[in-house]
């Protein structure tokens, strides 16, 4: 089925939805507004209350699917509102690379030529020529503040181009590039794969693929890159070699295929070293907030005549350089002629990431703030020693290669082990048991029907919960509207929805059977029938590391949302309206933020299964690592800001030694000037 007549099959899906919880509104609110007033002791009648609550909250929800729906036939609103989110996203990740204010100034040089190239004319020939192109840097260098740097450049030069920049190590090895790359925008930018297939093959997208490198286990094993890069070389869209900006280590570039280097169209930038002028001018101005101030001037000074020039030359060493002279100023604990960072804590840069760590968190901060910092690290040594032995030895669960560089949320579940997985078992069984007490109390009296249905119910929703618990991935919330037009699901889910109606006909009235027909069709279509969908293809959006959680937890509320009229008019029945609603609303309200959400739950899971080795609050424990410069966002996930710092984390961080200088409230003034040993 082609995008258009998909799009136009979903909008009368979403219209008649909308039509018919308009009538269910309508004739329950006519129904049970004047038989109540008239007596109230009408329970039954009462019950209708529920109705019209989910109803009209579900209705505002569908309203604002169909207009998305609308929109989707407008390319330019799309175009327009990812531009926007682009704009806003692409900022904040590069003030997270900087660290400060101020910007390092790189220059770039192509292969061949003999002279530099700035940044508006690397994006601009990215743009506007026919080459593929590919930067490439030694660590540290600068290759994923360039990738953001061209992004925003382009997305101020042409209007009518979205750059994104791709991790490209969440590339799957062996998926063809076309067939990935809709996938990872539907998954990031909140768009359906339909929409995201016509901006690729419009040539509206600009991939800028971060990282090529993280590909490969070492420098020597280089496969998987020469893979990815095969398939981005030769990607045509519309017979024409599609554009792309790619970066990359200079030792896995020097390791691929001779071959496979020279015989493409592929333009070779290389990064330059930054200059001493920059780099004295980004000291002054990020340490003393002047063009020139002595402190940095001497600093810079002191490494050049130890030999240490090359710290000042790697945007990354030298930004970390400036925010430990910029803690240890803002502690007023240093003499004004002392140097700021002495050269034997700059020896390498094991040593320089130490001594960073260390100054964390002592900047004019009180005890429990220092020993709360110490806690937090602590926790993330955890996530570093896990992303450090998913690399050394390629672990893989269920036929997936674990992440060795990305922190993503709803993809740590192996940290915690199988345990976790029982853990989640039990929460679910401890929470589903209400639900089950009170379906047994109203439906045992009623019939064998009703029984028989009690009993399949129990047995299928067992069954479904063993099966979420057990597997060790569960797939997440993604925005495809297109499922709805898939029999395999929408048949299954509106036969299932028939038959719990008709049983509801013969055990409770035509009524009932009608509520019970449009929520287990909502209720079965969010969860396990159109993909969890209905919740998420509203807008274009920048996700985030968070984003798939949220979506997930939305997801799981409109399932809870769905159920809370029939709910609301079985426990009014049973209780009376006053006690009846506020009980079906709470009930609702847990199973919406436990049982229904997979993601969430598994995380609580893991933290308890843990033995509370990781953050009882994630998001908040990744924003203020995020904020302390630790972790850095890339797209759904954070990443350790440089390879250095995992490797720290994972193989050198003492918790127990900084504990006890953080005890000490004279900690800031000490200094570390010898080198850690780092373990390999």
């Amino acid at each position: 089925m082609r995008p258009g007549s998909r799009r136009r099959v979903l909008r009368w899906t979403a219209g008649a939805l909308v039509t018919l919880l308009s009538a269910i509104v309508v004739v329950t609110t006519a129904t049970f507004v004047p038989a109540y007033m008239a007596d109230k002791t009408l329970s039954n009648k009462a019950g209708y209350l529920g109705t019209i609550l989910g109803a009209v909250s579900l209705l505002a929800f569908l309203v604002q699917q169909l207009i998305g729906l609308v929109r989707r036939d407008k390319p330019a609103a799309v175009i327009e509102q990812l531009r926007s989110e682009l704009l806003r996203e692409l900022s904040a990740r590069l003030r997270q690379l900087r660290r400060t204010s101020e910007h390092i100034a790189l220059s770039y040089r192509s292969a061949g030529e003999s002279s530099d190239v700035q940044l508006e004319a690397l994006a601009q020939a990215a743009l506007r020529g026919p080459q593929r192109a590919v930067l490439l840097g030694h660590p540290g260098r600068g290759k994923s503040y360039t990738a953001l740097q061209v992004a925003l450049e382009i997305l101020k030069q042409d209007p009518a181009v979205v750059p994104l920049v791709v991790p490209a190590g969440r590339w799957i090895d062996g998926e063809e590039i076309d067939a990935w790359l809709p996938k990872f925008i539907a998954t990031e930018f909140n768009v359906s794969r339909g929409s995201a297939q016509d901006l690729i093959e419009s040539g509206r997208i600009f991939p800028v693929l971060d990282g090529i490198d993280e590909l490969c286990i070492d420098e020597t094993t280089v496969e998987p890159a020469e893979r990815l890069l095969r398939q981005l070389a030769e990607w045509r869209l519309r017979e024409e070699p599609a554009r792309f900006l790619a970066t990359c280590r200079r030792a896995t570039w020097s390791a691929l295929d001779q071959n496979l280097r020279d015989h493409y169209t592929l333009q070779v930038y290389t990064i330059r070293p930054v200059g001493y002028a920059e780099a004295t001018r980004y000291l002054s101005r990020s340490i003393g907030g002047a063009d020139v101030f002595a402190q940095a001037l001497d600093l810079a000074t002191s490494l050049q005549d130890e030999g240490r020039g090359a710290l000042l030359a790697s945007p990354w060493q030298l930004s970390l350089i400036a925010e430990l002279a910029r803690n240890r100023l803002a502690t007023h604990r240093t003499d004004p002629g002392r140097t700021l960072v002495t050269t034997g804590e700059t020896a390498n840069a094991a040593s320089l990431v130490a001594n960073y760590v260390e100054s964390v968190g002592t900047v004019r901060a009180a005890l429990p703030i220092r020993l709360r910092n110490v806690l937090d690290l602590w926790w993330l040594s955890h996530y570093a020693k896990y992303l450090e032995l998913n690399r050394s030895s390629q672990r893989v669960v269920a036929g997936r290669t674990l992440p060795a560089r990305d922190i993503i949320l709803h993809r740590l579940w192996p940290v915690a082990g199988r345990a976790a997985l029982v853990t989640d078992f039990i929460l679910c069984v401890l929470l589903s048991v209400p639900g089950f007490v009170w379906a047994a109390m109203f439906l045992w009296d009623r019939g064998w029907i009703a029984r028989g249905g009690l009993l399949f119910g129990a047995a299928v929703w067992s069954a479904m919960l063993i099966r979420t618990s057990t597997k060790p991935w569960m797939p997440a919330a993604t925005p495809d509207w297109s499922r709805l037009t898939d029999l395999r699901f929408s048949l299954r889910q509106t036969a299932t929805a028939l038959v719990i109606a008709v049983a509801a006909w013969l055990v409770l009235g035509p009524w009932i059977a009608l509520i019970s027909f449009v929520t287990a069709w909502l209720a079965i279509g969010l969860t396990v029938g159109f993909g969890q969908t209905l919740a998420t293809d509203t807008r274009p959006e920048i996700v985030g590391p968070l984003g798939v959680l949220r979506r997930e937890r939305t997801v799981s509320r409109l399932s809870a949302a769905v159920m809370f009229p029939i709910l609301a008019w079985g426990f009014s029945l049973q209780w009376g309206v006053l006690l009846g609603v506020p009980l079906a609303l709470l009930y609702c309200a847990v199973v919406g933020e436990t049982v229904a959400c997979a993601l969430w739950r598994r995380y609580v899971a893991m933290i308890v299964a843990a033995a509370f080795r990781l953050p009882l609050a994630p998001a908040r424990f990744l924003q203020r690592m995020c904020g302390l410069g630790f972790v850095r966002v890339a797209g759904i996930a954070y990443q350790f800001r440089h390879d250095e710092l995992l490797r720290y984390f994972a193989n050198t961080y003492d918790v127990r030694d900084h504990f006890r200088r953080s005890w000490r409230t004279e900690a800031p003034q000490r200094y570390r000037t010898s080198p850690r040993p780092v373990v390999e």
